[in-house]
């Protein structure tokens, strides 16, 4: 069944039900793995780990370095941040300056600053800011 609205930005899935069973959770599982197969490799501690995008908050650089965010750690990437832009346009990922972009699900608010640009507060608690290259695009993509 299909719930077709101009409203609908992005199309989305749920499960409507009466109460949580075990079959409901294991088809949200094999839901959320047919939708969400991109990944990337993640290195900590010598070890390499497969990251789905959908779990990842961020990518920013760190010691020249680009890293993920997740709620489970930190990982380090070879990837650099114009190679993850072009992977990730047209994504739930949005630039929000040249070191950083920030998955959309995972903003709680934006502030406006005196100079211009935005505090972004994530729902982890850690907040960042925009730079004014970046402020219409912010500006087109959330506060239409």
């Amino acid at each position: 069944m299909f719930n077709l609205a101009k409203k609908f930005v992005t199309p989305s899935i749920s499960i409507n039900a009466q109460k949580e069973s075990q079959e409901l959770i294991q088809l949200s599982i094999e839901i959320d793995r047919l939708v969400n197969k991109m990944t990337i490799i993640g290195y900590q501690d010598n070890r390499q780990i497969v990251v789905p995008f959908y779990q990842i908050i961020r990518f920013y650089t760190k010691d020249k370095h680009v890293v993920c965010e997740t709620t489970t750690g930190t990982y380090r990437v070879r990837q650099r941040m114009y190679e993850l832009r072009n992977q990730l346009a047209g994504s739930t990922f949005i630039s929000v300056s040249n070191a950083e972009i920030i998955n959309q699900s995972a903003i709680q608010s934006f502030s406006l600053t005196s100079s211009g640009s935005y505090q972004i507060n994530l729902t982890t608690g850690a907040s960042t800011y925009t730079s004014r290259r970046y402020v219409k695009q912010i500006k087109e993509a959330f506060l239409k």
